[in-house]
């Protein structure tokens, strides 16, 4: 047979590969796996190291990328495909997943293998095992990001200069503190930098002078070298610098030098920003109403300012600078409650502390004050109090006013509920005596006759049973009108269809009832109760005041909440005086603000009124 050609870079490992389909059988036994596959990529044959390496025999005529889980890196099967017809070959490199789940990388390559007459007869495949290189570049690129992710996380600016003085490497917190991004500064050569340095002195560092570059000249590290330098943005700040030389075994010259360098421009205008505050403390003192205090533990001494003169009475001279005479002129009731306070926030080591008590003027008058104040420690021992005294007596004032009208609104509230409760029992008594009375009466009077007249004493005796009758079936309604229970068995809108046919029968009163179904499900128990006692409430005043001919009554949903309208045509009435005189309507209004709802009530004289509450849905 003829021998065929190999199209690649192989001619190393192969030298005879026969032209046709069977398998390459003369290749010399490689270390990497070898395949050889048809055009359409049927394994025709694969050598030792790749059988073993898949694990599993009888695969030969099973297409390799479904018999073998492999994952493509840096390309495609279908780029495979597309290189092979165009230029003979591939290189790539893959996943392969055992199917013991172990897991390889392999640098691939593909080629056709041709015949004389350059056609391709099959693809020759050969991997070369990088799992090892891979694990290592990992590792690596891990090692990488933890000590960039450490630099970057550290408070002060790190950067690493070379032996010619260029800057290699600077974390993210060093380009912060210089005001200069990473790329700029990378790559820079410290002795042509733009930067001035400033001593303590306000003299200038010599280039020479630099830590780092002194470092590097001489190996030696240089220790909290405190330099000014120019930020694009904040001005001069000052940093505290170290520098360490890097020096390989058996050398004495460093290769670099590693420097690190922290903001300490804070610190270093401590004394100007105390001197602001002092300032600004003492402006604060001239114009806050407040009257500030500072109070010097070890010397036992406080100040306070002149607005504390003024809320005492007391002049600065009578002032005594002590604390005793402070806790002395608190309410004698309140003086150990505010000692043991201070003492319980100084053990538990609390730095803020305040406290409302009674303090005694210069007039012999108590004024009620809100002390508030910050403890500084040192050493877990109090050093200093600071604080402001605000005068609260106006405000204890106004709030004991709105006690004391809240009482009397709550008194106010309780009698018209008491005198509610008593017209309910004067309207029982008369409904009792006006009707039911006077139908028993009417009853006991056809027995009686029925005694006297026996020729007549049935037709007596069955109107004497009708009336007794009538007067029972007006106690049950009366009794369903009282009665609790009645709304939550039979229903709202039943309930409420009673008190309809009562004013229609009864007081020949015209009444429109609307009721939405739905309510129903919407409401509680004690709504319903509540909206049913308004209306008898409602139609009562209506009956007693109104002289009306027309009523309506609608309860249905609007919205998110249950609306009851009661309105009629009567006589009307002047809502800004009828509304704090009727017991009745305060009564209503105690109902529906007990269920956090509203009630609207709109009349005029000659003009009806018209009822409107809206209850919340629950």
């Amino acid at each position: 047979m003829n021998q065929p050609l190999l199209k690649g870079g192989f001619e190393s490992h192969l030298s005879v590969i026969h032209k046709s389909f069977a398998a390459v059988t003369k290749l010399p036994e490689l270390h990497d796996p070898v395949f050889q596959t048809d055009l359409n990529f049927n394994l025709v044959y694969w050598n030792t190291t790749a059988e073993l390496l898949y694990g599993k025999t009888d695969s030969l005529g099973k297409n390799i990328f479904t018999l073998i889980d492999v994952e493509f890196l840096d390309s495609s099967a279908a780029q495979l495909q597309k290189n092979l017809t165009k230029s003979g070959s591939w290189t790539g490199e893959v996943l392969y997943r055992r199917i013991d789940g172990n897991q390889y990388y392999f640098r691939a390559t593909a080629t056709y293998l041709i015949n004389k007459s350059n056609e391709p007869q099959s693809v020759l495949v050969v991997c070369h095992n990088i799992t090892e290189s891979k694990r290592k570049e990992s590792q690596l690129a891990a090692m990488e990001r933890k000590y960039q992710i450490l630099l970057d996380t550290l408070p002060e600016g790190v950067i690493t200069i070379d032996v010619n003085g260029k800057i290699s490497t600077c974390n993210k917190r060093g380009a912060a503190i210089l005001g200069v991004s990473e790329d700029t500064i990378i790559g820079s050569v410290v002795a042509s930098s733009p930067w001035s340095a400033q001593k303590i002195d306000g003299t200038y560092f010599k280039i020479e002078e630099f830590p780092a570059l002194i470092t590097l000249r001489t190996g030696h590290s240089q220790r909290n070298i405190v330099m000014g330098i120019r930020h694009p943005l904040k001005g001069l700040i000052w940093v505290s610098v170290n520098s360490e030389a890097l020096i390989k075994p058996g050398e004495y010259s460093p290769y670099a030098v590693v420097v690190s360098f922290k903001d300490i421009t804070t610190e270093r205008n401590t004394e100007d920003e105390l001197k602001r505050i002092n300032e600004r403390f003492y402006h604060v003192t001239k114009v806050t109403s407040d009257a500030i205090w500072d109070y010097d533990v070890e010397a036992n001494t406080m100040y306070r300012s002149e607005a504390f003169a003024a809320l005492s009475g007391y002049p600065q001279e009578e002032i005594n600078k002590n604390m005793d005479w402070w806790f002395d002129h608190i309410h004698p009731e309140e003086q150990e409650r505010v000692k043991e306070k201070v003492n319980q926030h100084i053990q538990e080591k609390k730095e803020r502390w305040q406290d409302e008590y009674r303090f005694q003027c210069a007039d012999g008058s108590y004024k009620y004050l809100l002390d508030s104040g910050v403890i500084q420690y040192q050493q877990d021992k109090p050093v200093r109090f600071l604080g402001a005294i605000r005068d609260l007596t106006d405000q204890k004032k106004l709030e004991n006013q709105l006690m004391e009208e809240h009482a009397q609104k709550h008194q106010a509230i309780t009698l018209a509920t008491i005198n509610a409760q008593e017209q309910e029992k004067t309207n029982i008594s008369r409904e009792l005596h006006d009707n039911v009375n006077q139908l028993l009466m009417s009853a006991k009077l056809f027995m009686d006759t029925a005694r006297r007249m026996p020729a007549d004493a049935g037709m007596l005796i069955d109107k004497a049973i009708e009336y007794q009758l009538t007067a029972v079936s007006e106690i049950r309604k009366l009794s369903r009108s009282l009665n609790t229970s009645h709304i939550v068995t039979v229903g709202l809108k039943e309930s409420v269809q009673d008190i309809v046919t009562n004013l229609q029968v009864l007081q020949n009163i015209k009444v429109v009832f609307r009721f939405s179904e739905e309510v129903d499900k919407l409401l509680q128990d004690e709504q319903r109760l509540t909206l049913f006692r308004i209306i008898q409430e409602q139609t009562s005043n209506i009956l007693k005041h109104a002289a009306a001919s027309e009523v309506f009554i609608g309860i249905n949903k609007c919205g998110n909440v249950i609306q009851l309208r009661v309105t009629d045509n009567g006589v009307g009435f002047d809502t800004a005086v009828k509304k704090e005189q009727s017991i009745g309507l305060v009564n209503i209004k105690n109902r529906v603000e007990a269920y956090s709802g509203k009630v609207q009530i709109t009349s005029s004289p000659g003009q009806g009124c018209r009822l409107v509450v809206d209850l919340p849905i629950l």
